[in-house]
């Protein structure tokens, strides 16, 4: 049987703060409310995703862009840029800390999505295919340099949001 242990907001920073098994699988689970145009909104209202990514916590970006570049024959001098126009302040490399708000995320590189939900305000299903349309657009890193289809997909999620995390076996499920 795996091993679940209820953790807070605080004990999760903590535990990725002083996390010292270097770069790790992980999958979470978690809640977001994703950005959709006018339009969303006027049909749907405010959104809430239910969401599940495997992702690798602990990763050295810039490295990792630059062992790609190696990789393509080309010159590893990637610096990374800081995150949200200078608004962004590493506390370590799981961990980023908005200067504005003082809110907390983890970083950690995107390996593919799982399962995702959609609900309304009222919690009634919205299947994907139907809000396709009034979502924005993703596009791809473009400055780092690698070929196309190659980028080193890193991303930030809230903490807060997190609702559950495991890592080396161990599921660690957030209570409020």
């Amino acid at each position: 049987m795996r091993e679940i242990i209820q953790i807070t907001i605080p004990q999760l920073i903590a535990l990725l703060t002083n996390w010292n098994f270097g770069a790790q699988p992980a999958t979470i689970q978690y809640t977001s409310t994703p950005k959709i145009n006018k339009a969303g909104k006027t049909l749907f209202g405010n959104i809430l995703k239910l969401g599940a990514v495997n992702c690798i916590i602990d990763f050295d970006f810039a490295g990792a862009v630059n062992r790609r570049l190696a990789k393509e024959g080309k010159e590893a001098n990637f610096v990374a840029q800081s995150l949200w126009k200078g608004k962004g302040e590493h506390v370590n490399r799981r961990i980023v800390r908005h200067v504005d708000t003082d809110a907390r995320y983890l970083q950690f590189k995107f390996q593919r999505q799982l399962k995702s939900l959609h609900f309304d305000s009222v919690l009634n299903f919205i299947p994907s295919a139907l809000l396709r349309p009034y979502m924005y657009a993703y596009s791809a890193p473009t400055n780092q340099g690698v070929e196309e289809g190659a980028e080193i997909l890193p991303r930030t999620l809230k903490i807060e949001n997190i609702r559950r995390i495991k890592m080396k076996n161990v599921t660690y499920e957030v209570v409020k």
